[in-house]
C-alpha cells in the first residue's frame, strides 16, 4: 500500500509540474518572473551543453554559472543572463562524493525545483542561487530568493519543506 501511495504522490508532483511549466505566466505571486524563466532556461542550457545534471546555480551581473555533474566530474557552465547560450565552461574538478549522493538519490530537478520556488514566493521571485543538499539524508534543494527568503524543496518529491 505504501508504494501505491508513493506513486500517486510522485505522479501528483509531477502532473503539477508540467501543469505549471505549460501554464502562461500571469501577473503577481506564483508566476515565473522573466529573470526566474531565464533561471530555467539557463538550466536546462548548461544541462544540454555538458551532457549532465545541474546541481546547482549561481548568478552575477553578467551571467549565470550553472554546476553540472557529468560522470563522475564537475562542469561548471557559464550562461548568458537571458538563459539562452553557453559562453564557457570548465570541467577541471571531481564530482564530491556528497553532490553524486544527493544528485543520485533527487527525483525533482533543478529546474522544477526553481518553478516550484517561484510559485511559492509571493509577489514574483526573483532566484539569486540554488543549490542540491543533503539534510538528514534526503536531498533538499535550497533555492535563495532575492529579499532574502530561502525555498527548501523536496528532491525526492517536490515538496516544499
Amino acid at each position: 500500500m505504501a508504494s501505491t501511495r508513493s506513486f500517486a504522490v510522485a505522479l501528483l508532483a509531477a502532473s503539477t509540474l508540467a501543469l505549471s511549466a505549460c501554464s502562461p505566466a500571469a501577473g503577481g505571486g506564483g508566476s515565473l518572473t522573466p529573470t526566474d524563466q531565464d533561471a530555467v532556461r539557463a538550466v536546462t542550457t548548461a544541462e544540454s551543453d555538458a551532457g549532465g545534471r545541474a546541481f546547482e546555480l549561481d548568478s552575477d551581473d553578467d551571467q549565470w554559472q550553472v554546476h553540472v555533474a557529468v560522470g563522475d566530474r564537475e562542469v561548471e557552465v557559464r550562461v548568458t543572463t537571458d538563459g539562452t547560450r553557453a559562453e564557457s565552461s570548465d570541467d577541471s574538478e571531481q564530482l564530491d562524493a556528497d553532490d553524486d549522493a544527493a544528485l543520485r538519490a533527487a527525483t525533482t530537478t533543478l529546474a522544477d525545483a526553481i518553478r516550484i520556488s517561484a510559485a511559492r514566493a509571493s509577489g514574483g521571485a526573483r532566484v539569486e542561487e540554488a543549490a542540491l543538499e543533503q539534510e538528514d539524508g534526503t536531498p533538499v534543494w535550497k533555492v535563495e530568493i532575492a529579499g532574502g527568503t530561502t525555498v527548501r524543496v523536496s528532491g525526492v518529491d517536490g515538496s516544499v519543506r
